[in-house]
């Protein structure tokens, strides 16, 4: 994989540990890092991400989709380490939207709701925004990252021949 890599996108960090003591502390950091005081654009678009928190949770929800999968039958979010193990793309991603790598794209998910991908499609992964206005200021809210697995390329290569632009 590295020989297709940029030189601006890190390595993967490793997954494996303690999962309270060592990997959740050390992926919260490089969010806090990259998005909490990193303050990343999206083109002219600020980023912004659910700051909400659950009950008895102390990580923000927006957070915790860029680590963790849905999980069908309990509602709850699990652990997913290929997601994890990519979180420190997700910001240097961003901030290089318009690199050859990245296919950047809007889609028209509703009559009400506008995506913007950025998809590294040889490095499987993608980064999923909804195009939002908030006191007349355009806002990239980010939704959710993740590892491609084959299933889901067919989806965003669609997404994309069908792209607004």
């Amino acid at each position: 994989m590295s020989e297709n890599r940029p030189d601006w996108l890190p390595d993967l960090i490793s997954t494996d540990g303690n999962w309270k003591e060592e990997i959740l502390p050390n992926l919260y950091n490089i969010f806090r890092k990259d998005f909490i005081y990193g303050r990343p654009k999206l083109d002219d678009k600020k980023v912004y991400w659910n700051k909400t928190k659950d009950k008895d949770n102390k990580y923000e929800n927006g957070f915790w989709h860029l680590i963790t999968i849905g999980n069908s039958n309990s509602n709850e979010r699990i652990f997913d380490p290929r997601r994890a193990e990519r979180l420190p793309w997700c910001a240097p991603s961003i901030k290089h939207f318009n690199n050859d790598i990245i296919k950047y794209w809007e889609y028209k998910e509703s009559a009400n709701r506008i995506n913007i991908y950025l998809w590294l499609e040889n490095l499987d992964y993608v980064i999923i925004f909804e195009k939002r206005n908030i006191k007349g200021d355009n806002i990239a809210f980010m939704l959710t990252a993740y590892y491609v697995g084959s299933s889901t390329k067919k989806k965003l290569r669609r997404k994309y021949n069908e792209r607004l632009i």
